[in-house]
C-alpha cells in the first residue's frame, strides 16, 4: 500500500504520496517499524509532535501532525485539522474489512447489556457474530483464539479497533454488537466504521471531568446518530428517557429509520407491564398493533429495556419479529450485571457493575420496593468525576436499610477522601451509612448483617477482578470473593 491509497476528505497528503510506501501505522512510537505512517497525537499527558525526530529514525516513511505544526526541516508530512478523526478514517481504509452488519450501542448505561443480549439473539438465530466493549470481544473460540484486543477501553483506539474488526471479517463474523463510548465517541474512534444500527439506551450524570459539561457529553452520544449512522441506517432509541425528544428531533433531518421503545403510549415497541415470575421479570411489549406476553430469567427491569432494545435491534438486522422476542427467554445477563448468588444464610446477594448516580437509584428504588431488607457495598473511583459522589451517598442513605462505604479503584487520590466526600453529601439517613475502607472486609460485614429473604447489592465494579490503588492493580473480583465466603460458611 502507498500513502496515496489513504487519502480521506480529513488529510492534505504531500504530492509524491503515491511513491511513498506504507507497511503500518502507529501513534504510539515505541511501535514504530519501517515504511511506517506514525500519528502524531497530541494526547493529555504527552504530544506525539515530540516524537517525529525517533519517528524518523524509527523508519516511518510518512508523518500525520496537526495543520498547524511549524515545520522546522524538510519532513515527509501528511496534515490535517482534526488528527484523531484523520487517523480513524486511515485506519478504516488500511484494515478495510468490515462485517456488514455493525450495530453500535451508547447511552450512559446499558451498553454492555444490550451488546451482550443482541449477540445472543443472533447466536440463537444461528448467524457467526461478536460483540466489543467492556467485557472485551464475545465471540466464538475460534475467532477469539485468533483475535487479541485490549480489555481496558470501553471503545477501542482507532487502530486497534478497526484491525479487529477487520479480523473478524476475515475470519467470518458477519455481524457485530459495539460498544459506543462517550470518550471513544469525542476521540472520533468510531470514525470509519459502517454502523447501520445505532442504539440510545439513557443519558445521565457520567464523566463530567471529562467533557466539562452534561450538553457536551450528550452531544458526543448523540454523534453517533448525527455523524456516523449510516444513511439509511436504522436508529432504536429510548423513549422513555428526558433526552430521546431533543435526539429525535436531530434525527428527523436524516435519512434513517427510527424505532423508539419504553412505556410511553408514543413507543412503537411499547413496554406495557413488568411484572414477576418466581425470582424472574415477564412483560408485556406491544408492536404492530400485535400484544405479546415475553418471559425472561432476567431479574430486574432495567434489564428489560435493555432486552427490548436488543430485539428492536435484531428486527432491523432482518430478523422476524416473532423470532426475536422468542428468543428473549433464553437470555443471560452479563457478567457483573446484576449477577445472582444465594448467601449461605438464604440472602439474595446481586453483583453489578453500577456506578452512576442513575443506574444505582433504578437498582435500589425497583429492590427496595419488596419486603426485605436492602444491604448495599458502595464506593467512588478515584482520579474520576467527583461531582457525583455526594449523590451516590444520598441515594445510598435513602434507599438502603444499611450501605457500606468502601473502596473502589481510589487510583491517585485519597481513599479516605473519597469516602469522606461520599458520606458529606445531602443525606437522606445518615443513620445506615458504615465507612470500612477495605472492600473485603466491606463484603463481609454486609454478608455477616443480612438475614434470610433480604437483598444484598454489591455495587459499582462488577465483572472488574482488580482494584487500583497509585498504579498497582491488585487482585479482586467481588463475585468470586462471595463464592468463596458462601462455599466456605457453607461447609462449616
Amino acid at each position: 500500500m502507498h500513502l496515496s491509497d489513504l487519502n480521506n476528505p480529513e488529510i492534505l497528503l504531500p504530492k509524491n504520496a503515491d511513491k511513498i510506501p506504507i507497511k503500518s501505522i502507529t501513534s504510539d512510537s515505541r511501535k514504530l517499524t519501517k515504511d511506517c505512517m506514525f500519528v502524531a497525537i497530541k494526547g493529555y499527558e504527552k504530544d506525539g509532535h515530540d516524537f517525529i525526530d525517533e519517528a524518523i529514525s524509527g523508519g516511518a516513511s510518512n508523518i500525520l501532525v496537526d495543520y498547524n505544526y511549524k515545520v522546522t526541516k524538510k519532513l515527509p508530512l501528511s496534515k490535517s485539522k482534526n488528527v484523531r478523526k484523520a487517523l480513524a478514517l486511515v485506519a478504516s481504509i488500511y484494515f478495510n474489512k468490515q462485517p456488514n452488519i455493525i450495530a453500535a450501542v451508547t447511552g450512559t448505561n446499558g451498553k454492555t447489556s444490550v451488546c451482550t443480549f443482541l449477540k445472543q439473539i443472533w447466536d440463537l438465530n444461528n448467524f457467526q457474530s461478536a460483540s466489543l466493549g467492556t467485557l472485551g470481544l464475545n465471540a466464538s473460540k475460534e475467532v477469539k483464539h485468533k483475535v487479541t484486543q485490549n480489555e481496558n477501553l470501553t471503545t477501542l483506539e482507532p487502530i486497534e479497533l478497526h484491525e479487529c474488526i477487520s479480523k473478524i471479517k476475515r475470519l467470518g463474523v458477519d455481524r457485530l454488537a459495539l460498544e459506543a463510548s462517550s470518550h471513544g465517541l469525542e476521540q472520533h474512534r468510531l470514525d470509519g466504521v459502517k454502523v447501520s444500527l445505532a442504539c440510545f439506551t439513557n443519558l445521565s450524570h457520567d464523566h463530567i471531568d471529562f467533557h466539562k459539561s452534561l450538553n457536551n457529553y450528550k452531544k458526543q452520544k448523540f454523534r453517533l446518530f448525527t455523524e456516523i449512522l449510516q444513511d439509511s441506517g436504522t436508529a432504536v432509541i429510548n423513549i422513555d428517557d428526558v433526552n430521546s425528544k431533543e435526539l429525535l428531533d436531530k434525527l428527523h433531518k436524516r435519512n434513517v429509520n427510527i424505532i423508539t421503545f419504553g412505556k410511553s403510549p408514543n413507543a412503537n415497541w411499547k413496554i406495557k407491564k413488568i411484572f414477576e415470575t418466581g425470582d424472574h421479570k415477564t412483560f408485556e411489549l406491544f408492536v404492530n398493533k400485535n400484544s405479546f406476553i415475553v418471559p425472561t430469567a432476567l431479574n430486574s427491569n432495567f434489564q428489560i429495556y435493555n432486552a427490548v432494545a436488543a430485539a428492536c435491534l435484531a428486527q432491523a438486522s432482518g430478523i422476524p419479529l416473532e423470532h426475536s422476542l422468542e428468543s428473549l427467554k433464553n437470555l443471560v445477563s452479563p457478567k457483573g450485571r446484576m449477577q445472582e448468588l444465594k448467601s449461605h444464610n438464604g440472602a439474595k446477594i446481586y453483583i453489578d457493575f453500577s456506578h452512576t448516580p442513575d443506574a444505582l437509584e433504578s437498582i435500589l428504588k425497583e429492590k427496595s420496593k419488596q419486603n426485605s431488607k436492602l444491604f448495599l457495598v458502595i464506593g467512588c473511583g478515584g482520579n474520576r468525576d467527583n461531582q457525583k459522589r455526594k449523590i451516590i451517598g444520598h441515594i445510598a442513605s435513602k434507599y438502603s436499610f444499611k450501605a457500606i462505604i468502601t473502596d473502589d479503584n481510589p487510583r491517585n487520590e485519597n481513599p479516605k477522601e473519597i469516602r469522606s466526600e461520599i458520606i458529606r453529601g445531602k443525606l437522606k439517613n445518615k443513620d445506615n451509612l458504615i465507612e470500612i475502607a477495605d472492600r473485603k472486609q466491606a463484603i463481609l460485614k454486609v454478608l455477616d448483617m443480612s438475614r434470610k429473604g433480604d437483598i444484598v447489592i454489591i455495587a459499582g465494579k462488577g465483572h472488574e477482578k482488580y482494584q487500583i490503588y497509585g498504579n498497582q492493580k491488585i487482585p479482586h473480583d467481588d463475585f468470586k470473593f462471595c463464592q468463596d465466603i458462601i462455599k466456605n460458611k457453607g461447609q462449616k
